[in-house]
């Protein structure tokens, strides 16, 4: 016996005819369409229906923390953003506080970044941020690597074409 959109057809019973024709049996139950975002308002809705939109669709519909590509996206660019705020707000907590040129000594950037780290290690650790936080550690180590590699390449096209 196999059923195909709700119509029972049977194999080789008894109500088969002997020509081979089956006929299918009419469902049991009515088959209506259900609407894809919920009820739909008609004429039975009185006074009485509230005009008020539900919370739900006050949000975006398909761009959600339930989407499955929300986290990754939202904690890569965190890990970036937080590499290029954190290094910024020293130079500039630095250069505006103290006087300190960190041209002078850039290792103390890596303070920066070593803080960043440290941030996404504690992320990594707590299990509801876990999969946010290996995103963001994506970003964080992947932010310095494209700009070393950008400045090795900008450097090595300069000095073949100007010799």
């Amino acid at each position: 016996m196999s059923t195909d959109e709700g119509v029972r057809v049977d194999q080789g019973g008894p109500e088969t005819p002997s020509d081979g024709t089956v006929t299918p049996t009419t469902p049991t139950t009515p088959t209506t369409p259900t609407p894809v975002d919920g009820p739909v308002d008609g004429p039975a809705d009185g006074p009485a229906a509230d005009p008020a939109p539900s919370s739900e669709d006050d949000g975006p519909r398909f761009w959600h923390r339930e989407h499955p590509v929300f986290t990754p996206l939202a904690g890569f660019f965190a890990g970036v953003a937080a590499i290029l705020v954190a290094l910024l707000a020293l130079g500039w907590l630095l250069d505006t506080v103290i006087g300190y040129d960190v041209s002078d000594q850039p290792w103390i950037l890596l303070v920066a970044v070593g803080l960043v780290l440290v941030v996404d290690l504690v992320l990594i650790a707590l299990p509801g941020t876990r999969r946010f936080a290996r995103y963001m550690l994506f970003g964080v180590l992947l932010t310095p690597l494209v700009v070393a590699l950008t400045a090795v390449a900008t450097t090595y096209l300069l000095l073949r074409s100007d010799g």
